[in-house]
């Protein structure tokens, strides 16, 4: 979403007098014996913004003597308006988990989501840290309950999504996602379900797997009907809504079997402090209902996180994140759950990168939560979209909150025959329904 304005002012230069103070400031902050020093504070950052610092000695200075204040959004905002970059961004990021760390008992800690990383490594901030394909959790302990390693999983997601936007996340007033539940399996989960981790082998296979059944479930959907309701809405700072935008669509073919989409509701909007633009649109048709396949692999880096009971169902979760941000193009970054039967996305949460920035504005983008229920009994279709989010211009802050339906999935016509995919090891992956994959060619429609 941009900013309702047209052209941002740029802050005048400080005077002269001021840089001078400032250098002096400097020249005793690099001085100082990292003996001796204490943690940088936020107006040290400021000062060195400020007084033209290199990244890197910046860096150092993080990474050597850490800081004394916890960052937040709207601090992040501030440093980047006065030129910090992203790496130093993730170093103080860091140094804040390094501080957060040393306070939490052996006990409660969360081992690492990345495989071969050290201390100081940020796997969910953009260009921070090395890539890797896939990771691998240690074993569990036999003592470990299934409440604290899902807790465990739990405080990783929440770390992975820490780098993404400043929402709370929360469902809002009167809006419930549907519960996960799939239709091939009993409405009662067992109650010792197994959350052991699969081999580094085994989650590669994981990946292609349900990146496989993700294609598979992409060309079905081409072939459905649907009805998808937009509505967005800004908030007070009291939480009551103060602009609203609605546009419904349906997703339907012509007489000549193209696919089309046709505006059905669209009242005129009132938006306080944002406007919706042709980005935001292209979210709600690809961003948000993400999908996952076979093609898309080599463009994410794709994290295993751990494997958890929610709702009615058990699931591997896994992080996402572009391995290159390219020119005029959008991503996902956040979090995906699979269902660990089906192998197939349930769960989405994160938002769509990069943020658009010019001279003439910001293009931002809120953290959302996408639900998925089963339709035909195989696929797991889109069916409910939340976002609760701030966003944070150089003008202010602006809370919205954004709803989206995806109602009246109806089969229009089936023009692919859907092959058995093969896992890497070379075995059938069963069928969405759980079955085996059927030796039998499909009879031609």
């Amino acid at each position: 979403m941009a900013q309702h304005v047209d052209n941002i002012r740029i802050q005048p230069v400080k005077t002269r007098c001021k840089a001078i103070a400032v250098l002096l400031i400097l020249a005793g902050i690099f001085a100082l014996p990292l003996r001796a020093a204490q943690p940088l504070s936020q107006e040290d950052i400021t000062l060195l913004l400020i007084g033209g610092a290199s990244e890197s000695k910046m860096i150092t200075l993080v990474q050597q003597r850490g800081v004394d204040f916890q960052v937040n959004p709207e601090l992040i905002q501030k440093f980047k308006k006065d030129g910090a970059t992203q790496a130093l961004i993730d170093a103080i990021v860091n140094s804040n988990r390094k501080n957060t760390s040393r306070s939490t008992t052996p006990a409660t800690a969360v081992p690492s989501v990345t495989a071969g990383s050290g201390p100081g490594v940020s796997p969910e901030l953009p260009g921070s840290g090395p890539q890797v394909s896939s990771i691998s959790n240690p074993s569990p302990s036999t003592a470990q309950s299934e409440d604290s390693k899902s807790a465990a999983v739990n405080q990783k997601v929440h770390q992975v999504m820490a780098g993404l936007a400043s929402g709370s996340g929360q469902a809002g007033q009167g809006e419930t996602p549907p519960p996960l539940a799939s239709g091939s399996k009993r409405a009662t989960a067992s109650p010792t379900p197994n959350l052991s981790d699969p081999s580094p082998t085994e989650i590669q296979n994981i990946i292609h797997s349900f990146a496989a059944k993700e294609l598979m479930f992409k060309e079905a959907r081409d072939n459905y009907t649907y009805r998808q309701i937009n509505k967005v809405e800004t908030l007070d700072a009291d939480g009551t809504v103060n602009g609203f935008w609605q546009q419904d669509w349906d997703i339907l073919f012509d007489n000549s079997g193209k696919r089309i989409e046709k505006v059905t509701y669209a009242p005129p909007g009132s938006l306080k402090g944002v406007l919706m633009t042709e980005q935001d649109l292209d979210a709600m048709r690809s961003i948000q209902p993400f999908v996952l396949t076979s093609n898309d692999l080599d463009e994410y880096d794709i994290k295993y996180l751990g494997h958890v009971k929610v709702d009615y169902i058990t699931a591997f979760v896994f992080s996402v994140r572009p391995k290159v941000i390219k020119k005029n193009h959008q991503y996902f970054q956040g979090v995906i759950w699979v269902d660990d039967r089906d192998l197939q996305i349930v769960k989405t949460e994160g938002r769509q990168v990069p943020e658009l920035r010019s001279k003439h504005g910001e293009n931002l983008f809120p953290r959302f939560k996408t639900w998925r229920q089963q339709i035909d009994g195989k696929f797991w279709f889109p069916t409910f979209t939340l976002a609760e989010d701030t966003l944070y211009f150089p003008s202010g802050p602006v809370r919205i909150k954004e709803v989206i339906r995806y109602t009246d999935y109806k089969q229009f016509k089936s023009t692919s025959v859907i092959k058995a995919v093969q896992s890497i090891s070379g075995k059938p992956i069963p069928e969405p329904n759980g079955s085996a994959p059927s030796s039998k060619s499909p009879p031609k429609k």
